[in-house]
C-alpha cells in the first residue's frame, strides 16, 4: 500500500508533451528571395494617319515656275518602331532620361486635286486623254533616327500615367512622288517628275506621347504625335531639266504601345534567427497557498477550502514581432484512468480554474485522486514557430489513513556523485602557409586543458516508518560502503525527501535538495547546502 502511494506521488509532476489543435506553424523564410528585376530596356511602336507639309497652294504648286509639281501629299499613314535604354538611377524616380533608336515607314497618297492638273497639262500640250499615257506613284519616306528620351510618371505607384518625349536625328531616304504623262500615237513626252539619285538626307523627329500601363505594369497603351524634317530631291526632265532641292516635313498622330520587360531572380537573404519557446514557469495555488507537490486527506481535514487556481507565466522575452499562446491542461488520475478534466487551448491568458464538478459541494475540497496539470507555450512568428517543451506540477488526495498503528513515512532518495578534474582532448592546429596561396599547414597539437568530470559513486534508498530520524550523510555513504574513486576533489549529492502523513517536523509532499563536500586524502569533509540562484 505504501509502496503504491509513493509511485502515486512520483507521478505528481509528470510532464506531457503537449498537442493541440492550433493552426499550423510556419515553416520557416528561406534564405533565398525572389526579387522582380526591371530591365533598363523598353521597345514600342506607333500606327496612324500621317499628314505632309508643304507650305501655301502657290508655293507649292505655281506653274509657271514649274515649282513643287512632284507634291501632291495627301493623307497617308506613319508605322514606327522604337527601342530605348533608360539609365539606372540610385532611387527610383518619377523623371527617368534615357537614349533610344526609332524606325519607321511613312507613304502619302495622292491628293484629288492631281486629276484636273493633268488634264489641264493634257490639254495644253495638244493631246487628248484617249491618247496620252499617264503613270504616277505616291511618295513615302523610310527613316532611322536616334537620340534622347525622357519619361515623366505622374505618381510613384507602378500603374501611374507616363509622359514620353524624344529628340532624335537621323538618316531619311524620302523618295518623292513621281509622275510620268507621254502621247502614245508619237511617243513624245508631255510631262514628267521623277527623283533624282541624292535620296538621303539628314533629318529630325520628335515625339510626344501619354500611356496607361497595364494590370501587370509590363504593357502601356497611349496615344502618341509624331513630327518630322528633312529634304527632298527632285527634277523635271525635258528639254531643260530643272532639279529641285526643297525642305520635306510634316507631323503623324495616332495610337502607340510601349513594352516593358521584368523578371525574377533569387537573390541571397539574412537567415531568420530562429523562434525559440521556454516552458512556462507554473503556479497551483488553493487560495493564497501553493498546493504543488502536496497531499491532502479528506478523512482528517474537513475545513472549507479556498478556490483552487492554475496560473503560468512566459519565460520567453518579450518580443512584439511573435506571437505567443499557451495550452494548459488538468488531469485526474483514478484507479489507472488518466482523464483531462479542464483544458485551454492556444489561448494567451494566463489562467485555469480547478473545474467545480471534481469539487466537494460542503466545503470546496478536491475529491479523491491524483491531479496534475501540463502547460506548454506556442510562438509564432513571421518566418518560423516553436512549440515549448510542457511544464507540470500537480498534487493527489486521498480519503483513508495510510497506516493504522502510525501517522508519519518518510522515503529518501539519496544520490551519489563526484568531481574530479581531467585532461581534455588535444586537437591540431593549422595556420596559412606563407609559400602557398590559400594553403594551411599544421602548427603542432595544442596543449590539452583541465576540465571537470562527474563521475557516478553510488545511491542510497531510505525508508523510515513511525519514528524519529535525522538523515546524516556522512554515516549513510560509510554504511553503504561507497568508495570515493580516485581524482575526486568534491562529492555531490541529491537528496529527494518524500513524506507521507502527519509528521511533527515535515509536511506532505516532495522536496529536493543538493549537498557537497570536499575531499581530502580520500575522505568525505563536512557536507553544505548548495544554494541555486533563481534566474531572472
Amino acid at each position: 500500500m505504501l509502496a503504491a502511494l509513493f509511485a502515486l506521488i512520483t507521478l505528481s509532476s509528470f510532464a506531457q508533451e503537449g498537442t493541440s489543435s492550433c493552426p499550423d506553424p510556419a515553416k520557416g523564410c528561406d534564405t533565398v528571395a525572389i526579387e522582380r528585376k526591371v530591365s533598363p530596356w523598353r521597345v514600342g511602336g506607333f500606327l496612324g494617319p500621317a499628314v505632309a507639309f508643304c507650305g501655301s497652294w502657290e508655293a507649292t504648286f505655281n506653274s509657271n515656275k514649274y515649282r513643287d509639281k512632284a507634291l501632291f501629299n495627301g493623307i497617308g499613314f506613319n508605322a514606327a518602331l522604337n527601342a530605348d535604354y533608360y539609365f539606372k538611377a540610385k532611387d527610383p524616380k518619377q523623371l527617368k532620361f534615357g537614349l533610344g533608336a526609332m524606325a519607321g515607314l511613312q507613304n502619302f497618297f495622292f491628293r484629288k486635286d492631281i486629276n484636273p492638273f493633268i488634264d489641264k497639262i493634257i490639254s495644253e500640250s495638244g493631246s487628248t486623254k484617249a491618247n496620252a499615257e499617264v503613270r504616277k506613284g505616291a511618295s513615302e519616306d523610310h527613316y532611322f533616327v536616334v537620340g534622347p528620351v525622357l519619361s515623366y510618371s505622374f505618381t510613384k505607384k507602378p500603374r501611374s500615367i507616363f509622359l514620353e518625349a524624344s529628340a532624335r536625328g537621323g538618316i531619311f531616304r524620302s523618295t518623292p512622288a513621281a509622275i510620268f504623262i507621254y502621247d502614245r500615237p508619237t511617243g513624245n513626252n508631255i510631262y514628267s517628275v521623277t527623283a533624282t539619285n541624292k535620296r538621303y538626307h539628314a533629318g529630325l523627329l520628335a515625339t510626344l506621347g501619354v500611356f496607361l500601363p497595364s494590370k501587370n505594369g509590363l504593357w502601356a497603351w497611349g496615344i502618341e504625335a509624331i513630327g518630322f524634317r528633312t529634304k527632298l530631291d527632285y527634277i523635271f526632265p525635258g528639254a531643260t531639266i530643272y532639279p529641285y532641292d526643297r525642305k520635306h516635313g510634316g507631323f503623324s498622330a495616332g495610337v502607340a504601345m510601349r513594352r516593358n520587360f521584368a523578371w525574377d531572380i533569387p537573390v541571397p537573404k539574412a537567415p531568420t534567427p530562429p523562434v525559440i519557446c521556454l516552458a512556462p514557469e507554473l503556479e497551483w495555488k488553493m487560495g493564497d497557498k501553493s498546493v504543488k507537490g502536496l497531499m491532502f486527506n479528506t478523512a482528517t481535514d474537513t475545513t472549507k477550502a479556498e478556490p483552487i487556481m492554475l496560473t503560468w507565466k512566459t519565460r520567453n522575452a518579450p518580443d512584439t514581432t511573435r506571437t505567443e499562446t499557451f495550452t494548459a491542461r488538468i488531469h485526474h488520475l483514478d484507479n489507472g484512468v488518466d482523464k483531462v478534466i479542464a483544458s485551454v487551448i492556444c489561448q494567451e491568458g494566463n489562467q485555469l480554474a480547478f473545474p467545480a464538478a471534481f469539487l466537494n459541494a460542503a466545503n470546496g475540497r478536491p475529491l479523491y485522486g491524483q491531479y496534475y496539470a501540463t502547460v506548454h507555450s506556442q510562438a509564432t512568428a513571421s518566418c518560423g514557430s516553436c512549440v515549448s517543451e510542457a511544464s507540470s506540477t500537480g498534487f493527489a488526495v486521498k480519503d483513508s489513513v495510510i497506516c493504522d498503528t502510525c501517522e508519519c513515512n518518510k522515503l529518501y532518495n539519496v544520490v551519489v556523485s563526484g568531481t574530479k578534474l581531467v585532461r581534455g582532448k588535444s586537437y591540431m592546429k593549422y595556420v596559412k602557409s606563407s609559400t602557398c596561396e590559400g594553403c594551411l599547414c599544421p602548427a603542432g597539437a595544442t596543449d590539452p586543458k583541465m576540465v571537470r568530470q562527474n563521475v557516478a559513486i553510488g545511491e542510497i534508498v531510505k525508508s523510515i516508518r513511525c519514528e524519529e530520524f535525522t538523515l546524516n550523510l556522512n554515516d549513510e555513504i560509510q554504511k553503504k560502503g561507497l568508495i570515493v574513486p580516485k581524482g575526486v576533489t568534491v562529492v555531490n549529492v541529491s537528496v529527494e525527501k518524500v513524506v507521507v502523513g502527519k509528521c511533527a517536523d515535515d509536511v506532505e509532499g516532495r522536496t529536493t535538495v543538493k549537498y557537497s563536500a570536499p575531499v581530502k586524502d580520500g575522505k568525505i569533509g563536512t557536507f553544505t547546502e548548495v544554494i541555486v540562484k533563481k534566474k531572472k
